[in-house]
C-alpha cells in the first residue's frame, strides 16, 4: 500500500474507523454484486459492468488495466457527510477506504485477484465538497498507469493505492 503526504493526516488506523456500517446502500450493493472475469481476463465489478452490454469486448492484454480503470470507477457518495473540511475529509477517506477494502475482500480467490488494487482519491483543495471521493480498481498488469507509482505528483487529491493485503 502507498499513500501520498496529503492522505497521511486523513488515514486513521482501522481500529479507530468506527462503525463498519459506514457504507451507504448503493456501495454495499456494489460489494454484494461481486466481481466477474471479463474480456482478456480482466476483473470487473458486476455492478459497474453488468452483462457487458455497451462495453467493447476486444480488449488486448497490454491494455487490461486501462479498461478495468474505466469500468471499475466508483464515485463515493459523500452528500450525507459533515460539511466542515476536516470532518468531511476524514469521513470521505474512511468511507472510500471501507468500500475499497470490502470490494477487494470479495474479489479474493478470483484469477488475478492478487494483482488487484484500489486507487482511492479524495479532493482536498477548496472545492473538496464538489470533488468528493472516488475509488477505482485495476490489476497491476498491462496498461497499469505509471502515474500511480509516485502519488506525490497529485497535488490536489489525497491518494492511496491499496492492495489485497489491506493496510492500516
Amino acid at each position: 500500500m502507498s499513500k501520498n503526504s496529503l492522505m497521511l493526516p486523513l488515514w486513521r488506523p482501522i481500529s479507530e474507523m468506527g462503525d463498519p456500517e459506514i457504507l451507504p446502500g448503493e456501495l454495499q450493493d456494489l460489494v454484494e454484486s461481486g466481481w466477474r472475469t471479463g474480456p482478456a481476463g480482466s476483473l470487473l465489478l458486476v455492478g459497474c459492468y453488468g452483462d457487458g452490454a455497451g462495453w467493447r469486448s476486444d480488449w488486448r492484454a497490454e491494455e487490461i488495466a486501462q479498461h478495468e480503470l474505466e469500468v471499475n470507477d466508483v464515485s463515493i457518495s459523500c452528500d450525507d457527510l459533515p460539511k466542515g473540511r476536516d470532518l468531511f475529509l476524514r469521513a470521505a477517506v474512511a468511507r472510500a477506504r471501507a468500500f475499497a477494502g470490502a470490494a477487494l475482500k470479495v474479489a479474493w480467490g478470483l484469477q488475478a485477484s492478487e494483482l488487484l488494487v484500489a486507487i482511492v482519491s479524495v479532493g482536498v483543495d477548496d472545492d473538496y465538497l464538489t470533488h468528493g471521493a472516488t475509488v477505482k480498481f485495476a490489476t497491476r498488469r498491462g496498461g497499469f498507469p505509471e502515474s500511480y507509482a509516485n502519488l506525490e505528483r497529485f497535488n490536489y487529491e489525497a491518494m492511496a493505492v491499496i492492495d489485497s493485503s489491506g493496510g492500516n
